[in-house]
């Protein structure tokens, strides 16, 4: 069934009118006819089962059938701090980190970031960065968006993780590979990964992130890109603790 996210969904609703980008899908993109079943959620875990009522001119009315919480989300707590990469790279990690079932993902300036996070555009990237988690979890079938951030520094990025399980993804690191660490089940707390930029970390933010409670580890002999390290760790972990079969 074709997925539209409606920010604004009651459990108990028996009919919602669609409107604005979403009804410009259905209508003019999809043309949708009377009668469609489609799904409806509203990015925090409300789904909605219904049936296409009528198509105006402005709008159109789903009749609802059935409403659902959490629909294909993972048991598994799981946080991605990323320091800014370049160019289009922060929104294919979104995209594929958001169909992985990534919990929370933070981006951040790095030492060695090319790009400079400036305050003025922040809000902008912001926006962005969510329609591109908006259409990802249409796509895969989740019914909650992860929590987007672009954090001012490092050690605001690394705020908020009590309890959980952390490893940084480090290059230089050639003695505890991430089976090393993965030994043992994971807490409810679930695991965050940090990911340097292109460039990788500056000893300094090594040193800080060990200071953080992070633990650096390998995946092996060969240097990924920041992007298919994130993708690649978030895959793994799922595998090992999440919904991956």
């Amino acid at each position: 069934m074709r997925r539209f996210y409606i920010e604004d969904l009651s459990e108990d609703a028996s009919n919602v009118f669609v409107t604005g980008e979403e009804f410009v899908h259905i209508s003019k993109v999809l043309r949708l006819r009377q009668g469609t079943a489609v799904v409806l959620f509203n990015g925090e875990g409300l789904e909605l089962t219904g049936r296409l009522e009528a198509v105006f001119k402005d709008y159109a009315v789903v009749a609802v059938d059935s409403a659902t919480r959490l629909v294909g989300e993972s048991r598994l707590k799981t946080a991605l701090i990323v320091g800014l990469v370049k160019a289009d790279k922060p929104e294919l990690i979104i995209q594929k980190s958001t169909e992985l079932g990534v919990t929370e993902l933070v981006f951040y300036p790095a030492d060695r970031s090319v790009p400079v996070a400036d305050a003025d555009r922040a809000g902008q990237r912001l926006i962005r960065w969510r329609r591109v988690a908006i259409e990802a979890a249409k796509q895969c079938g989740r019914s909650t968006l992860p929590r987007l951030s672009l954090a001012p520094d490092m050690s605001v990025a690394l705020n908020g993780l009590d309890g959980m399980l952390k490893l940084q993804l480090w290059e230089s690191e050639k003695d505890r590979g991430l089976n090393d660490v993965l030994k043992e089940p994971l807490s409810e707390n679930g695991v965050a990964f940090l990911v340097g930029p292109e460039g990788g970390f500056a000893e300094e933010e090594v040193e800080a992130a060990r200071l953080a409670g992070f633990i650096t580890v390998s995946l092996g002999p060969r240097i990924l890109r920041a992007e298919t390290a994130a993708i690649v760790m978030l895959a793994i972990i799922q595998h090992r603790y999440g919904d991956m079969r």
